[in-house]
């Protein structure tokens, strides 16, 4: 039987944790690209690889110290990256000051590089803000409260949690 203190952390993701995220993230991102592709295509083209190169750069800096990207198998069962191989070797403990700085740069880039583009449209550059603080709030609430990575941040685990998930 397992811990209740298990129960209230997440130990483990599921596939549709992944398609939640990805549906969630979409929003924005759909402004983001149909913004910037009313003015170019070789703009968007930009735009996309801007935002692979953060993709791996917070793979790199922020996915490698994640108890999930640790465990040992070959791929990952993560809320952002189902199924993905593990290109770096893994991190584990809690961040350096060159993580935090490479993660708050690949993520400011990712999230203003387009608002040039969607500023002219103030309803989608709303509803883009709001995407925006919907996802944070959401991973606030209902994965950072339950994450096993007791090194980030974000995590609002409480101490008592903390202490009994590390004891077992």
């Amino acid at each position: 039987m397992k811990n209740i203190n298990e129960c209230l952390l997440k130990t483990k993701h599921k596939s549709t944790d992944c398609l939640y995220w990805y549906l969630l993230v979409l929003i924005p991102v759909i402004i983001a690209v149909s913004s910037i592709l009313k003015s170019s295509i070789e703009l968007l083209l930009i735009y996309l690889l801007v935002f692979i190169l953060s993709q791996a750069v917070i793979f790199r800096f922020l996915c490698t110290h994640c108890p999930h990207y640790c465990n040992g198998s070959k791929r990952l069962k993560c809320m952002f990256l189902w199924n993905f191989p593990k290109l770096f070797k893994p991190r584990p403990g809690p961040w350096k000051l060159v993580d935090k700085i490479m993660i708050l740069l690949a993520t400011v880039l990712v999230c203003t590089f387009p608002i040039y583009w969607i500023w002219p449209d103030k309803l989608l550059f709303s509803l883009y803000i709001i995407s925006g603080i919907i996802f944070i709030a959401t991973l606030k609430k209902f994965e950072c409260s339950r994450c096993i990575y007791f090194h980030c941040p974000n995590n609002n685990v409480s101490k008592e949690i903390r202490d009994e998930f590390n004891f077992n």
